[in-house]
């Protein structure tokens, strides 16, 4: 396909053919075949018409006045120049130009208005695509409402329950931790008040979970060494850590990045985080979690970079989030494990934006995740 301006350059090489090849048959020709210059005469008119549908007005004028301008020599010196012998051609000259004129204005005029047309065409493109993009952010609102109405039931349902369930959840471990330690040794016995145990703790952090998510909890924001709660949630995990075969690596430098914040808000935040990357390795893996303070290194002969952020990574090595999938996994209630809540991570995402804080993640399916926490420095 050929570009517009080459198009424009292809037909300009057309017209000044058409009228160089037209004037040699003018000049070449004898006066007295007269009837092959009445044809030349009239063939004139083709590249007139050519020139004004393809450049407008300009294009038809400046033809027809350079075919005048060629052609009124051939009059004056092959016909002998006299009016009344040569009035026809002096005719044709006058015609040519208002021919050049009229089909040249005509075609500018449906130009102008083909322009016109695919300039509102474009408008109404537009129009057409802003409004697709309200009716998915009204539907997107609309989801936001739904999933606002099952939150509030949640949060209604929790209030009710949370001592309903949690009471009897403690009493049945207390009587079974008094029945493992007043029975004989027992191998068997051993294991299963041990499941008993377990799965009370698993149905506690349920509700945990539920209760965390649903209440609106007070800010009890202090000065926080972001390494020193790292450590403590590295050793509060540590034994499940070894149970399923996990090393957590630290590397969290050797200064202190202090922020103002809710220590138990990032102690949640890390847990919620590293029981992920537990559970994305089950046969194994390492953890690793990283902190340090948000920036470039400054360059030569330029002022040292402002940090003003302090930033913290967990990267597991586990099986990854599904392509697709990562946009989803925020949301509340949504989970791909078999007994998940699908609260853990919209817990962090809560906490996240309350505090006016940034989290971004990085996956890779079958190679592992990274959660990045940014959080201003003090």
């Amino acid at each position: 396909m050929l570009s517009e301006t080459q198009r424009q350059r292809l037909w300009l090489a057309v017209i000044v053919f058409l009228v160089v090849l037209i004037s040699i048959l003018h000049y070449t020709t004898s006066t007295t075949r007269w009837q092959y210059h009445l044809i030349y005469m009239q063939s004139y008119f083709i590249p007139i018409l050519i020139a004004a549908f393809q450049f407008g007005i300009k294009g038809g004028v400046g033809t027809s006045v350079a075919i005048s301008a060629i052609y009124l020599p051939h009059i004056m010196l092959q016909w002998g120049g006299l009016i009344d012998t040569n009035l026809m051609r002096f005719l044709q000259i006058i015609l040519f130009n208002i021919v050049g004129f009229i089909m040249g204005l005509q075609s500018q005029r449906e130009k102008e208005e083909k322009k016109r047309y695919q300039e509102t065409a474009h408008e109404l493109e537009n129009s057409l695509n802003l409004l697709r993009s309200q009716s998915e952010k009204l539907e997107e609102m609309e989801e936001q409402l739904r999933l606002a109405d099952r939150l509030a039931v949640v949060g209604e349902l929790t209030a009710s329950l949370a001592h309903e369930v949690r009471n009897p959840l403690g009493a049945i471990r207390g009587a079974v931790e008094i029945l493992r330690d007043e029975m004989p040794s027992n191998e068997h016995s051993a294991e299963f008040f041990q499941i008993l145990i377990d799965e009370t703790n698993r149905l506690n952090a349920v509700v945990e979970n539920y209760l965390s998510f649903s209440r609106k909890q007070q800010e009890m924001k202090s000065r926080v060494d972001v390494r020193e709660i790292i450590r403590n949630v590295r050793n509060l995990l540590a034994a499940r850590g070894r149970k399923e075969k996990i090393v957590f690596n630290l590397d969290l430098g050797d200064k202190p990045l202090l922020i103002d914040a809710d220590p138990g808000q990032i102690r949640q935040i890390l847990v919620n985080l590293a029981l992920n990357a537990i559970q994305a390795m089950p046969s194994g893996g390492a953890i690793t979690i990283q902190a340090g303070i948000c920036g470039q290194p400054a360059e030569s002969g330029k002022p040292e970079t402002v940090h003003s952020k302090a930033y913290i990574s967990i990267r597991d090595d586990g099986s990854g989030i599904p392509e697709g999938e990562v946009e989803n996994i925020f949301k509340p209630f949504y989970t791909t494990k078999t007994d998940g809540t699908g609260l853990g991570l919209a817990i962090v995402k809560r906490i996240v934006e309350q505090n006016k804080w940034r989290i971004s993640v990085e996956s890779v399916p079958g190679k592992g995740t990274q959660f990045k926490l940014d959080i201003p420095l003090a």
